[in-house]
């Protein structure tokens, strides 16, 4: 069987032959983006200097994909050069990530996933709140799970998550949140199921540790064969580790829609969070929405929208609008045409307004750091 030289690069990579690859779909990626954009955000200005910059952006990227009966691999790895015209300001960012899913047996899957970033841009990263300056942040985050199916009606999960953060300024200080967890869930009918989880974190900031315990109960249910929605609530018990703490409440809401050309993802809740860059464990209120609408095979739109707001735990100010500059809260708001040129090139205009207000003992404290962003990109991909 004759074996091409893509495979033959990937087999080498990944450490095995090409005999082995007999049952395997194995398929590099290499894709370069280039970006024009226009960014008011006054942080990106030399001194003095007001109003926004153009800037171009450029991001190669590479990866590997790996799939059969039971595996789906996926990494990547990609480079943003970002030039800043009115300032003159070179910055190059780094991001990475690999994600798996194995079935070991057919009752048993472990899936996991890791990424990490090291970048100047706070729009770059995949959370809302954790960097607010233009100083490089590092920040990863990683998820382990394991699934099994005791019966026809009982399943069990347990798993490990990881997120940590550091601002690369002089004298500022790591945080981590270390996230084990353990599930059940029973389906009680073809639509519906029941679950309970519990859930302990560490935070960890500098030498200081915080750590909580939480006991959910879950309800799952379909609404169509394209729609489910999840909701999970329960008390949090948080011990500040200086003899002080508190309950809060958890609560997450999920609805998730996909069906041919349209996609629809909500999330709403209260949590107890951590690992944002400037303190140790946080509560946080969040939402978020994201559309997608395809027209055709070559034309799509999509819609996004974000909010948050976050405090000292376990709810200093939590339960009030006027809490002042104790509270972070922010939002952002974008949308996107694209427009697929071949199976190689495609283009895509979009703008976004992001806005954060910072809390007393960070950089940005009580300053509004809202920027509008418009951007014009094209992407070309080899294979």
């Amino acid at each position: 069987m004759r074996v091409s030289w893509k495979r033959w690069l990937a087999a080498a990579v990944v450490g095995t032959s090409p005999a082995a690859l007999a049952g395997t779909v194995v398929e590099p990626r290499a894709r370069v983006s280039l970006e024009e954009r226009y960014d008011d955000d006054f942080r990106l200005n030399t001194a003095g200097a007001t109003g926004g910059q153009l800037m171009t952006k450029v991001t190669p990227r590479i990866g590997l994909d790996v799939k059969d009966p039971t595996l789906k691999l996926e990494s990547y790895y990609a480079a943003d050069l970002l030039m800043r015209h009115g300032s003159g300001r070179v910055t190059l960012d780094h991001r990475g990530g690999v994600m798996v899913n194995k079935r070991l047996s057919r009752r048993l899957r472990v899936e996991a996933s890791g990424s990490i970033y090291r970048v100047t841009d706070p729009a770059s990263l995949p959370r809302d709140s954790v960097a607010r300056s233009t100083d490089p942040v590092l920040y990863g985050q990683s998820r382990v799970y394991v699934s099994g199916r005791l019966n026809r009606l009982v399943d069990v999960g347990a798993g490990y998550n990881f997120e940590g953060v550091r601002v690369q300024v002089p004298g500022s200080d790591a945080g981590f949140v270390h996230t084990p967890f353990a599930e059940l869930w029973l389906r009680t009918t073809r639509r519906l199921s029941l679950g309970v989880e519990y859930r302990y974190q560490g935070f960890v900031f500098g030498d200081n540790f915080q750590q909580a315990h939480g006991v959910s109960g879950a309800l799952r249910y379909r609404l169509s064969r394209q729609t489910t929605f999840t909701a999970r609530g329960g008390p949090v018990s948080f011990d500040a580790g200086d003899g002080t703490g508190g309950l809060l409440p958890r609560v997450r809401l999920e609805l998730l829609h996909e069906a041919g050309p349209f996609d629809l993802g909500f999330v709403a809740g209260h949590d107890l969070v951590g690992a944002s860059g400037f303190t140790n464990a946080l509560w946080a209120d969040f939402a978020g929405l994201v559309l997608n609408r395809h027209f055709s095979d070559r034309v799509s739109v999509y819609g996004m929208a974000s909010f948050f707001r976050n405090g000292r735990a376990p709810g200093e100010g939590a339960f009030t609008w006027d809490a002042g500059a104790r509270v972070a809260q922010g939002y952002a708001l974008g949308a996107g045409l694209e427009y697929e040129i071949n199976r190689y090139v495609s283009m895509q205009a979009a703008v976004d307004r992001i806005s954060q207000v910072g809390m007393d003992e960070e950089v940005a404290a009580g300053v509004n750091l809202t920027r509008n962003v418009a951007a014009i990109r094209l992407h070309m991909k080899a294979w």
